[in-house]
């Protein structure tokens, strides 16, 4: 399975089969709707471009290369060109719609109710996590966009009343089912080792505690764990996601926001004179310990790191920390520890949304994780890095040969788990 690093195309083909397909058709389907009318609808269709780059930006950073401008044809490509395009379009028409009494959607908005300055400060923040996606793979056009977005009149999510989270009228938090209706979603080691270890109070706000009070998440890969299967051991000691049924979907959040012009501050860009480095990496910590109504207390102070994770089932899978990053901000440090504080901060004020959490992995390397103790990808993924994509799916190999071998080209290696998407280059961070 893919903790073993045996890609499972049962599960990795879903998103592509599934929700590449529906989020397409019905968004073309709006977008040509919006068309017959733009002086009445342009803002709507300016929200249905913002769902549908958020969407598909998740899916491009899973699987590398989409057909998305010409989709239903076999060209690819270009895609995060034409994202940062959409976005720009969309952020002027909400400019303008602010302004004016245009048509509501307040019934129907599931995250904002029809606000058209907070779906405003949605786009800009899509648009900087984006341009921070591409910034190893080229620097100049990622600076453009990121301050461009931090620049724009609009603002951004800054605020934790902002936070883009889909909730209400009968909507089910999709985790909440998958680790209490399927029983499939548990804790992983590294956030309670990571957490713990640093004194960080939103443990407590992330994940139940077992029977024994305690904090526990499985290490991923462990040997002996596949033959065993889930077993009784564990199920009585894992710790799941603290959730319930009705909990918000969050898929943007303020303190992300701020840690990414954290990290545009200690690039040395123009973030719009909201901070240092420093500054902005603090009131991102703070901004997230807001959010789940935890106390920061000392942890900005705090010097402490990831804790050893033990295994009460399997000793042998039993390990020390990985991640040697601490809380406390240190002037004197170099600027990629500086980094990596920041990255690790913000990986850990993403949670729990698991895809835009793995893609700051792949691109930032922090914070760094346990390995797995049983690789079984015969060679195509690294033990200590991890998948670095999802393979195409079935389907596309045989339902478009020329679109596949198109796509496969462009990612310059293997159609594996291994192979790195294009801006997951294999270079310092500075």
């Amino acid at each position: 399975s893919n903790v073993t690093y045996a890609m499972n195309a049962g599960w990795n083909d879903n998103c592509w089969d599934y929700a590449y397909r529906n989020v397409m058709v019905e968004s073309l389907k709006i977008t040509n709707k919006c068309k017959d009318d733009m002086e009445t609808y342009a803002h709507f269709e300016a929200i249905n471009t913002i769902c549908r780059v958020i969407a598909m930006s998740r899916l491009a950073d899973q699987y590398g290369c989409i057909i998305y401008s010409h989709y239903g044809e076999s060209a690819t490509g270009g895609a995060y060109k034409k994202f940062f395009e959409e976005l720009k379009e969309a952020a002027d028409v909400l400019r303008t719609a602010k302004e004016k009494d245009v048509a509501s959607f307040m019934m129907f908005d599931y995250a904002y109710g029809g606000n058209l300055n907070k779906w405003a400060q949605l786009c800009n923040t899509i648009r900087l996590r984006l341009a921070m996606r591409i910034v190893k793979y080229d620097a100049a056009w990622a600076k453009s966009e990121a301050e461009a977005a931090m620049n724009d009149s609009n603002g951004l999510i800054e605020t934790n009343d902002a936070n883009f989270g889909i909730a209400g009228n009968g909507y089910v938090n999709p985790l909440y089912g998958i680790a209490f209706n399927y029983g499939d979603g548990v804790l992983g080691a590294n956030i309670p080792s990571i957490l713990s270890g640093m004194g960080d109070a939103r443990l407590d706000k992330y994940a139940t505690q077992n029977s024994k009070s305690e904090y526990f998440g499985i290490r991923l890969g462990i040997k002996g764990l596949e033959e065993e299967g889930f077993s009784d051991a564990y199920k009585a000691i894992v710790s799941r996601p603290n959730l319930t049924e009705t909990s918000p979907a969050i898929l943007a959040t303020a303190a992300e926001t701020i840690l990414l012009e954290a990290e545009a501050a200690l690039r040395g860009w123009d973030v719009n004179g909201k901070g240092t480095a420093q500054s902005l990496y603090e009131k991102g910590i703070r901004t997230s310990f807001e959010q789940w109504g935890a106390a920061v207390g000392d942890y900005l102070s705090s010097t402490t790191t990831a804790a050893a994770y033990v295994d009460p089932v399997i000793p042998a899978a039993s390990i020390e920390g990985q991640s040697k990053v601490t809380a406390k901000w240190d002037e004197s440090l170099s600027n990629e520890e500086k980094f990596a504080k920041i990255a690790t901060q913000r990986w850990i004020a993403i949670y729990p949304e698991g895809m835009n959490g793995w893609a700051e992995i792949r691109r930032t390397g922090y914070p760094k994780l346990f390995p797995v103790m049983v690789n079984y990808s015969q060679g195509e993924i690294d033990t200590d890095l991890g998948p670095r994509r999802l393979p195409f799916t079935i389907n596309e190999k045989g339902n478009n040969p020329t679109g596949y071998a198109k796509a496969v080209e462009m990612l310059g290696g293997p159609d594996n788990g291994g192979t790195r998407i294009f801006w997951g280059v294999d270079k310092p961070n500075f």
